[in-house]
């Protein structure tokens, strides 16, 4: 089976790119190959296996020009909304494209659709998704309503949407029972617990 990983990065020390390592070992290991798309990658990663989107990676400068007009606000500027559907739609051609080349049975969206570090590239998985009906693992780590930061948004559409979805072909997986029992009371959705 061919293994799509996507994430804002996966690379350097942070806890979503080691994870996703040590989940593609595992998955090489019982015979699964792995590939990937993320705005930044290790210099180890393979090239012939990654698809590098400079737009997916949440310090992209127009990703963080839209954060700091969904966040720590009431309202949503219509400009914001506009670079938003902008930035979506050219990441959302990416995935398609991601899907297309490498021949994805399986997509593992790594805390991308959790925690709101790239609102449109959470909104294009979502919407890859229900369009397609791909297979997907939401891997969470954190949730948005876990830091105090993305309580106070203009973006309560997008959050209920994409963070995460509730889409039939999506389990979800995360790291503790708090987690689990949070997703459940707040969204009903069931996850899986993998520490």
């Amino acid at each position: 089976m061919n293994i799509g990983f996507i994430s804002t990065r996966l690379a350097g020390t942070d806890g979503v790119s080691l994870e996703a390592a040590k989940w593609a070992k595992v998955l090489e290991d019982e015979g699964h190959r792995c590939f990937y798309m993320a705005g930044e990658f290790d210099k180890d990663k393979p090239k012939e296996r990654s698809l590098l989107v400079k737009e997916a990676h949440f310090e992209h400068p127009l990703v963080q020009e839209t954060s700091r007009g969904c966040f720590g606000i009431k309202i949503r500027e219509p400009s914001i909304t506009k670079k938003i559907q902008q930035i979506k739609d050219k990441l959302k051609k990416h995935i398609y494209e991601f899907i297309r080349s490498f021949k994805i049975d399986l997509l593992v969206p790594e805390n991308a659709l959790a925690i709101p570090l790239n609102i449109p590239l959470g909104l294009a998985i979502t919407e890859t998704v229900a369009e397609t009906g791909i297979p997907t693992i939401a891997h969470h780590h954190d949730f948005f309503w876990e830091r105090k930061r993305f309580l106070t948004n203009a973006v309560w559409d997008y959050l209920n949407m994409a963070f995460p979805p509730h889409l039939p072909s999506i389990q979800h997986v995360v790291i503790n029972s708090s987690q689990d029992n949070q997703l459940s009371l707040r969204t009903g959705i069931s996850a899986t617990i993998i520490p």
